[in-house]
């Protein structure tokens, strides 16, 4: 019988991210520089800084290492409650961006290295153990996962906070857009499990949260709705009519605005530095 030691999640990991379209996108810089409003929008139409930020340990005194900062959804709030941030975006555009947010809240203890997390050197970029809490939050879609899982963990004095997809989207299939637009091959994507089980190869014994939210994004017309996901999802030619009949039929006009809901389940993946 095979047991956990086993199984090549290394392998199953890269597998993941080669079949998702996501997964392929993702970790390119580019892809990102053209998507600042449209992210910026989603992040804060779901709150995920206030659900991050009700989970994490922090302290005045600390310094947190924020790994895939974006247009800074934690980086700033973050600021404003502890003694500083270092953050790693290789997107241009999302670092401009975060530096505009940082620039309007008069923060001046963010500490900014534009660089992808694969790039960055401990001893170099960063000190080992610098950093009293490090974050990465959707942003760990790399190839090279165990090295980049060790590197945080060198990177860390305290507690380690991992945000991720869990499972599959909580939709029925075939109802989605992912399934009318065949964006991910069945069950293939970069899932928390993986990641679980190779800290586990690690050595690193990991928690656990799974969360389930809503997300509902809101538009005030169609037009709007059908731009956001058409760039979202490179829709084009004969599959934007496609992708406005699914939102017309989708859409929910509630006090003069249009809303289309669905559930995200995220896992927290978190450990304490022994």
């Amino acid at each position: 019988m095979k047991t956990i030691e086993d199984f090549e999640w290394t392998e199953m990991w890269n597998n993941a991210i080669d079949g998702s379209r996501w997964g392929q996108r993702a970790g390119m810089p580019e892809f990102w520089d053209e998507r600042v409003d449209w992210f910026e929008e989603l992040v804060q139409q779901s709150d995920r800084a206030g659900m991050i930020m009700s989970r994490i340990e922090k302290e005045s005194n600390y310094t947190v290492l924020d790994i895939g900062a974006g247009p800074g959804t934690t980086t700033i709030p973050l600021a404003k409650n502890v003694k500083g941030v270092t953050v790693v975006e290789p997107s241009s555009g999302m670092l401009a961006r975060l530096k505009e947010n940082a620039s309007k809240e008069n923060l001046a203890n963010i500490t900014y290295l534009p660089k992808k997390w694969e790039d960055v050197e401990i001893g170099k970029d960063i000190e080992a153990g610098g950093h009293d809490v490090v974050i990465a939050s959707h942003s760990l879609v790399i190839k090279d996962i165990k090295d980049a899982l060790v590197k945080i963990n060198d990177a860390v004095k305290r507690s380690v906070y991992i945000f991720i997809v869990a499972g599959r989207r909580n939709e029925k299939e075939g109802s989605s857009l992912w399934s009318l637009f065949n964006r991910e091959k069945q069950g293939l994507h970069p899932d928390y499990i993986y990641l679980y089980n190779i800290l586990y190869q690690l050595g690193i014994y990991a928690n656990v949260e799974i969360i389930d939210a809503n997300h509902n994004m809101q538009f005030p017309d169609l037009d709007t709705a059908v731009q956001h996901y058409k760039k979202w999802m490179d829709v084009s030619g004969a599959d934007e009519e496609k992708l406005r009949l699914y939102l017309s039929e989708n859409l929910v006009k509630e006090n003069d605005a249009f809303w289309l809901r669905h559930n995200l389940r995220t896992a927290m993946i978190s450990w304490r530095k022994e």
